[in-house]
């Protein structure tokens, strides 16, 4: 038996499962995300300032709610907490597509959905990711984390693909309510799931066990340096997303299947790195393998920036684009695995849901304030210029983990 199959063996049915009702999550976000792009740069005029906002609504309740649904998911059981949060994405996304086609779509009410969206998905992450370490033993994290990023990565590679021609051809609206199918079969599979366990009752109050959360991440010794200089890394990459639509749809005029195009080829190239994951993990360890992919970054995006800051021929800049996206994503595939399981083998059953509420909360709150300020500085001196700015920050991100105390302990190698 290869080790390929004995992995699929030792992870379980259970797992299998959750893992497709992943897959139809990420799909769903895939489709819903561009449609949102396209509607504020398209059907509303908007410019990359707008695109700003955007993000930054979809991120708020992340920043607002973050620890707090933490903590409260930790009592509760998992399963159930993310089949309610995708049957209230299905209405959202299918309300907005309603109220769109019926004439009654504005920023104010993309914003609005966008911060709803944001809420349910927030619920469901802290649930999904603390869900993963009770269906596979910690021995198996790192393959379970491969696969669940090689689905997800398929799915946000297909989704926008899927996404871009179905907006060119129906209209942004239909793509909203593929979406909110795809969240009704994750919600559908999820249902045929056995129930998980309820957690113990707290011993302490809520707000002493948001703190709890707090200090144990950014005081333990090996998440508290991956923690920090991730933060900066979703700083950056807040900012480089959010001028990416900008860069696509205006400067470039590639459309909404340009912009599905250079999304798919960014969840395919992640996908490519996902595959590899466990080779390079195996060889440079945990933390070698993140600060890799964290020092890749600043020159994949390098070439991103070229598409607007060169003269090119017709299609020469979305050629740069999709060369620098696809090694943006093969470096990203290549890390992800790594993180979660670095992060998820130091910390306990009782922590994972606070751990996981605590490192997405600021992440998503550097995302909340990028993403605006992004926009605006692409809007005043251009996408080229504010991109290179933002290479300089992926810079600093990587000399700063690779110079942390992370780099030289056991999780190193």
């Amino acid at each position: 038996m290869t080790d390929a199959a004995r992995d699929r063996r030792g992870l379980g049915a259970a797992f299998w499962r959750f893992w497709s009702v992943e897959v139809a999550t990420e799909t769903a976000i895939g489709l819903a995300v561009i449609a949102l792009q396209t509607m504020v740069v398209l059907d509303l005029g908007g410019g990359a300032t707008e695109v700003g906002w955007l993000s930054s609504a979809r991120f708020l309740p992340y920043v607002v709610l973050g620890l707090l649904v933490g903590a409260i998911v930790e009592g509760l059981r998992r399963r159930t907490v993310m089949l309610v949060s995708d049957v209230l994405r299905a209405l959202v996304l299918g309300g907005l597509a309603i109220a769109w086609l019926s004439g009654g779509g504005s920023l104010w009410v993309l914003l609005l959905a966008a911060v709803l969206l944001g809420a349910a998905s927030l619920v469901n992450d802290a649930a999904s990711q603390a869900f993963v370490p009770r269906l596979v033993d910690r021995e198996r994290l790192l393959p379970a984390h491969q696969r669940l990023d090689a689905g997800s990565n398929a799915a946000q590679s297909a989704g926008p693909a899927i996404s871009g021609v179905v907006i060119a051809w129906l209209g942004a609206p239909v793509s909203l309510l593929l979406a909110a199918g795809a969240h009704l079969v994750s919600a559908v599979v999820l249902a045929t799931l056995p129930p998980d366990a309820r957690a113990t009752r707290r011993e302490r109050g809520l707000g002493r066990s948001i703190l709890d959360g707090l200090h144990f991440v950014h005081r333990h010794p090996r998440l508290g340096p991956q923690a920090r200089w991730t933060h900066v890394w979703f700083l950056c990459n807040g900012a480089a997303m959010t001028l990416l639509v900008p860069l696509v749809l205006v400067d470039l005029d590639a459309g909404p299947g340009g912009l599905g195009l250079a999304l798919g080829v960014l969840g395919a190239a992640t996908l490519a790195g996902t595959a590899l994951a466990g080779l390079v993990a195996g060889r440079l360890g945990f933390a070698r393998t993140i600060i890799l992919e964290r020092s890749l970054l600043p020159f994949a995006w390098a070439v991103v920036a070229a598409a607007a800051l060169l003269a090119l021929p017709e299609g020469g800049g979305l050629a740069l684009v999709l060369t620098g996206l696809a090694a943006a994503g093969v470096a990203m595939g290549l890390s992800n695995p790594s993180e979660m399981a670095l992060r998820q083998r130091a910390t306990p059953d009782r922590m994972q849901a606070r751990m996981n509420a605590t490192m997405r909360t600021v992440n998503r709150a550097m995302v909340v304030v990028a993403a605006p300020l992004a926009g605006v500085l692409g809007d005043a001196i251009g996408v080229g210029p504010a991109l290179a700015i933002v290479c300089g920050g992926f810079a600093i991100a990587a000399i700063g983990l690779a110079a942390s105390p992370i780099a030289r302990g056991r999780t190193a190698r």
